[in-house]
C-alpha cells in the first residue's frame, strides 16, 4: 500500500459529519445491500475524502464501521467512529458529534461507544431518531467523556450545525454558554464547529466562551450516498476543510484541531516552493539509505556521533554548494563526507524545481555530478539551471566572527541572483588580461627602435670610406639587386600573415554562417527579414572564402616570382664576382661594403615594423584602457545590483540595517599591496598613503603622479617596476565593497553569540524569497526561549513557501514546531542508519523522547516536576 506520508504530513479533505445506511430513519441507500460498502467508499474517493467521521444519530454500528474503514485504509481513506448524540440542552436539542480513538473504545471485544450510549439512553425508547434527546445534557457528557479519558480511552466533540435549532448557539441564551466555557472540560474536548455561516457573530460567540473558539469544521451531513462528502453550500461557496496530518490516527487528528491556526483550512494550501525531494546515499558493497524529506520542516535527529552533520554535508556536496571562504572546521566537514561515502560511494539527490519538475542528481564521491530528469540523461547542464541552490550554513557558521563573515552571509542569501554580473566581470578581466599580454609583447619596442636607429647609422658612417674609395659606384648594381631582394622577402613575410590571418577569419565564423535563423511565429515578418540580411551576409562571406582561395594562388604565382629572381641572380654571381676581384685596393673589402649596405635596407624595413608594432602596442593601450573603464563600469552595477538586493532583504525586518560602501574593503587594498611589494623596502605608513589617495590599483595606473610625493625615488623605481610585473594581477584586483550588519542599532560583531546567532537566524527566516534553508544545529547559541518566541513561531507561518532541513538536539524544534518529517539517526559499524516518520507517527513519537528527552521515565519525572511546580505556584497565589 501506498504510504502517503513517504514525504512527511499532508493536507487532507475531511469530513467530520458522515452518515450511512445504519443511520436507517436519516440515511437512504437504493443499492444491493452487498454493494453498499463498495459504493460508499467511492463516493468518498469521488469527493476527495481522505478523513471521514461516520457518526450516525444516536447509534454506533461497529460491524458495518469495520468494513467501511478496512475498505476505506485500502484507499488511504482514515475513517473514525462518531455518534450525532442529541443532548438535553436548550428547546431542541444540542447536537453533538462525538469523535471516539476506536482502538481504545473497542478493544478485546468490548464495545465501550455502545456502552455509553446505552446509559446516556437508559429508559428512553426509540433513541436512534433524529431528535430524540439522551438522558445527558452537555456538562454531564463532558464529565463521562472525562471519566474514559482517564482510563485511556480519548475521545472528543464537535458541534454539529453550530447555528440551527439543534445547534449549540440555539441555547436558551448566552449565560448557559458562559456556564459551560466556565468548565475547563469543555475546552478539553469540544474541538470543533462545524458549519459556521454567521462569521460576523465570532466576536460575541468569542466573549461568551472567555475568548476560546475551537477550530471551524465542515461536514457533508448527508441524506443518502449521492450527498456523502459533497460539500455544503454558502451563498453559491462550496465549504470544505482540510486537516494537515502525519498519520492516520487519532491522536494525529486531535493534534490538528487543538492547532487548528496551523493544520486547518478551509482550502488546500498550494506547495509555493521548489525542495529537496530525497536523498540516497550508497556505501560499501550493500549500504544504502534512503531519506525522504517533507517539502516543509525536516528535523534530523540523534546523540552526537549520529550521522547528523554527516547527511547535511552530504546534501551540500550533491548539491554542488560550496562551503565559505569563512566557514567553521572546513576539513571537518570535508572529512564526514570522505568517512561516510569513501571511494566509489554514491549520492543522490532528487529535487524538485519551482515548475514542479523533477530531476535526480547523481554524484560518486570524487566526481562531477550526472543529472536526470525522468531517468533521462541531462548532459551538459549544471545544476543552476534546474534548481535554485539553498542558503546553507554548517555547525558553528551562525555565530562565527570572522572579518569577512557579513559580506560572506549576504553571498550566501543572494545566491545566484547576481550570478549574471559576475560572469560579465571575469569575461571583461579575461578582456584586460589578454590586452595585457599583447601589450608586454610589445615592452621593447623603444629600445629596439633605438638600438636599430643607432646601427643604420653607423653603417652609413662607415659606407663613407666606401665612396671616398669609389666602391659605392663599382658595387651599385649589386647593391640595389640585394634590396630588392630584401623587399621582395619583407614582402613575402607580410603577405604570409595576411593568408594566415585571413584563413582565421574564415575558420571562426564558418560555423556561424551555417546556422539557420527561425523565430516565433508571432514575430515572422522580423526574421524573415533578418534572414534576408543573413543570407546577404552569407554571400558576401562566400566571396571572402573564394577571395581566399584565389589570394593562395597569387601567393604561390608571387613566390614564383621570387625564385625567378633568385634565378637571375645566381646568373649575375659571376658577373658581381669579376667586379670585385677588380677592385684593386688592400684596405677595401667589397663583401663588407655589401653587408653594410644590407644592414641599413634591413633596419629601414625593421624600422617600418617597429613603427607598424608601435601603432598595434597603442590600438592595445586604447584597448586596455576601455576594457579597464569596461571593467570598472561592471564593477559599479555590481555594487548597484548588491545595494538592490540588500534594500530588499532589509525590507523583511525592522531590526537589523545592513549598509554597502562601494570598494570598501580598504585593508585587503593594504594586504595587496604588502603581497606585491614585500621586500621593497617601502614603509607601513606609505601604503597608508597611498590607500588614502587611491580608490584602487586601476587609478594607480591611469595617474601615478601621486606616488611621487608619497614614494623616495629607490622605492618609487621598484614599485613601478614590480607594477609592471604584476600588471595583470593588480588591475584585475577587485577591492570589494564593504557590508556592515547592525542589529538593534549596534554592529553585530559587537553583540554575544546567541545575540548574534538569533538575530540572524531570524533574519534568515524573513528571506522569502529563498526555497531552502539548511542548518546543521540551527539552536547552537540559542536559548530554549529565543527558540519557542521567535524562531518556533517564524517557521510555522513559513510553511509552505520555505522548506527547512535542520539537524538539530533541541526538542522544541521537532516538537513545537510540529516537524512534517523527523529523522532519526545512528552511527554503528561505520554506517549511517535512519528511521524517518511524521510528527504524527507514534514510533517517531518514542525516537524523540527516547532520543532528546532522556527516554520515557526522564521525561515523565520532568512531568512531574513541572505539575508539582504549579500546585506550589497555585498555592502561593
Amino acid at each position: 500500500m501506498e504510504n502517503i506520508f513517504q514525504n512527511g504530513s499532508k493536507w487532507l479533505r475531511a469530513d467530520f459529519h458522515l452518515h450511512t445506511r445504519a443511520d436507517k430513519k436519516e440515511f437512504t441507500y437504493l443499492g444491493d445491500d452487498n454493494s453498499f460498502v463498495n459504493d460508499y467508499v467511492n463516493q468518498l474517493v469521488a469527493q476527495d475524502i481522505q478523513i471521514g467521521v461516520i457518526a450516525n444519530h444516536n447509534k454506533f454500528d461497529p460491524g458495518e464501521f469495520k468494513a467501511i474503514k478496512k475498505r476505506a485504509r485500502k484507499e488511504n481513506i482514515f475513517i473514525l467512529p462518531g455518534v450525532e448524540l442529541s443532548v438535553n440542552d436548550g428547546a431542541n436539542g444540542i447536537h453533538c458529534l462525538l469523535v471516539f480513538d476506536f482502538e481504545k473504545w473497542y478493544t478485546n471485544g468490548d464495545d465501550f461507544i455502545n456502552q455509553f450510549l446505552t446509559a446516556a439512553f437508559e429508559g428512553i425508547e426509540n433513541h436512534e431518531n433524529e431528535n430524540t434527546r439522551c438522558q445527558y445534557n452537555l456538562e454531564t457528557v463532558l464529565q463521562k467523556l472525562n471519566g474514559h479519558a482517564n482510563k485511556g480511552r480519548d475521545s472528543f466533540i464537535v458541534l454539529a450545525h453550530v447555528e440551527q435549532s439543534s445547534g449549540f448557539f440555539h441555547m436558551p441564551n448566552g449565560g448557559h454558554i458562559q456556564q459551560l466555557a466556565s468548565n475547563k472540560l469543555f475546552r478539553q474536548f469540544v474541538l470543533g464547529f462545524q458549519k459556521v455561516r454567521s462569521f460576523d457573530k465570532v466576536n460575541d460567540w468569542k466573549s461568551w466562551l472567555k475568548g476560546y473558539i475551537p477550530a471551524f469544521v465542515e461536514g457533508s451531513d448527508p441524506k443518502c450516498l449521492e450527498e456523502t462528502g459533497r460539500p455544503q453550500l454558502q451563498k453559491d461557496k462550496e465549504k470544505r476543510t482540510f486537516v494537515k496530518v502525519g498519520d492516520f490516527n487519532f491522536e494525529a487528528l486531535k493534534y490538528a484541531l487543538t492547532d487548528f491556526e496551523h493544520r486547518i483550512k478551509d482550502y488546500k494550501p498550494a506547495l509555493n516552493n521548489a525542495y529537496i525531494k530525497s536523498i540516497t546515499f550508497e556505501y560499501g558493497r550493500s549500504d544504502v539509505e534512503t531519506i525522504d524529506f517533507s517539502p516543509e520542516l525536516n528535523s534530523l535527529i540523534g546523540i552526537r556521533g549520529s550521522g547528523k552533520s554527516s547527511i547535511i554535508e552530504i546534501l551540500r556536496y550533491t548539491l554542488g554548494v560550496p562551503l565559505s571562504p569563512v566557514a567553521v572546521d572546513k576539513n571537518y566537514k570535508d572529512g564526514l563526507i570522505e568517512n561516510v561515502l569513501k571511494s566509489g560511494g554514491k549520492s543522490v539527490v532528487t529535487v524538485v524545481n519551482k515548475n514542479g519538475e523533477e530531476y535526480r542528481i547523481k554524484k560518486i564521491y570524487g566526481q562531477k555530478e550526472d543529472i536526470f530528469q525522468a531517468d533521462v540523461p541531462k548532459p551538459g547542464i549544471s545544476i543552476e539551471a534546474i534548481f535554485d541552490m539553498p542558503v546553507y550554513f554548517g555547525q558553528k557558521d551562525l555565530s562565527h566572527k570572522d572579518t569577512n563573515f557579513e559580506a560572506d552571509f549576504i553571498r550566501r542569501l543572494t545566491g545566484t541572483r547576481l550570478k549574471d554580473i559576475h560572469s560579465k566581470i571575469e569575461h571583461k578581466k579575461s578582456e584586460v588580461e589578454i590586452a595585457i599580454t599583447e601589450i608586454k609583447k610589445y615592452k621593447n619596442l623603444s629600445e629596439l627602435k633605438r638600438d636599430t636607429e643607432t646601427a643604420m647609422q653607423n653603417a652609413r658612417h662607415q659606407l663613407e670610406f666606401f665612396r671616398e674609395k669609389g666602391v659605392e659606384e663599382k658595387l651599385k648594381q649589386q647593391t640595389l639587386f640585394d634590396s630588392d631582394v630584401s623587399k621582395m622577402s619583407h614582402t613575402d613575410e607580410s603577405l604570409k600573415s595576411y593568408l594566415k590571418e585571413l584563413e582565421s577569419v574564415i575558420s571562426n565564423n564558418n560555423y556561424f554562417f551555417q546556422q539557420e535563423m527561425t523565430g516565433s511565429a508571432m514575430n515572422n515578418d522580423f526574421f524573415e527579414e533578418a534572414q534576408a540580411l543573413i543570407q546577404a551576409l552569407k554571400t558576401e562571406f562566400e566571396k571572402l572564402k573564394t577571395a581566399y582561395g584565389n589570394s593562395i594562388q597569387l601567393q604561390q604565382r608571387y613566390k614564383e616570382l621570387m625564385d625567378s629572381m633568385t634565378v637571375k641572380r645566381e646568373g649575375l654571381k659571376e658577373e658581381f664576382a669579376k667586379i670585385k676581384r677588380e677592385i684593386n685596393e688592400e684596405t677595401v673589402n667589397p663583401d663588407n661594403f655589401l653587408k653594410l649596405n644590407r644592414q641599413i635596407e634591413i633596419s629601414k624595413l625593421k624600422l617600418l615594423e617597429i613603427d607598424r608594432l608601435e601603432k598595434k602596442r597603442k590600438e592595445w593601450q586604447d584597448d586596455l584602457s576601455t576594457k579597464l573603464t569596461e571593467l570598472e563600469n561592471l564593477w559599479v552595477e555590481e555594487h548597484q545590483l548588491l545595494e538592490k538586493e540588500v534594500n530588499r532583504i532589509k525590507q523583511t525586518t525592522n531590526k537589523l540595517d545592513i549598509s554597502v560602501e562601494f570598494k570598501g574593503e580598504r585593508e585587503k587594498f593594504i594586504d595587496k599591496m604588502r603581497q606585491v611589494f614585500r621586500g621593497s623596502g617601502i614603509r607601513d605608513k606609505d601604503y597608508q598613503e597611498i590607500e588614502k589617495n587611491y580608490k584602487d590599483f586601476i587609478q594607480i595606473h591611469n595617474d601615478s603622479s601621486k606616488l611621487n610625493d608619497i614614494l623616495n625615488e629607490n622605492h618609487l623605481v621598484d614599485f613601478k617596476r614590480r607594477f609592471w610585473e604584476n600588471l595583470a594581477e593588480l588591475l584585475t584586483f577587485k577591492v570589494n565593497s564593504r557590508i556592515i550588519i547592525q542589529y538593534n542599532g549596534k554592529s553585530l560583531d559587537k553583540h554575544s553569540l546567541g545575540q548574534r546567532a538569533s538575530a540572524l537566524i531570524l533574519f534568515l527566516l524573513a528571506q522569502k524569497d529563498n526555497d531552502i534553508l539548511i542548518i546543521d544545529q540551527p539552536e547552537d547559541d540559542l536559548d530554549n526561549q529565543t527558540i519557542y518566541d521567535e524562531v518556533i513561531k517564524e517557521l510555522k507561518k513559513l510553511k509552505g513557501n520555505m522548506q527547512f532541513i535542520f539537524a538539530t538536539h533541541n526538542a522544541n524544534i521537532p516538537v513545537l514546531g510540529d516537524s512534517e518529517k523527523v529523522v532519526s539517526c545512528s552511527y554503528d559499524e561505520k554506517k549511517i542508519t535512519v528511521h524517518s516518520g511524521t510528527i504524527d507517527d507514534h514510533g517517531t513519537q518514542q525516537t524523540i523522547v527516547d532520543i532528546m528527552e532522556g527516554g520515557k521515565e526522564a521525561f515523565s519525572r520532568r512531568e512531574d516536576i513541572y505539575r508539582i511546580w504549579n500546585i506550589e505556584k497555585e498555592n502561593k497565589k
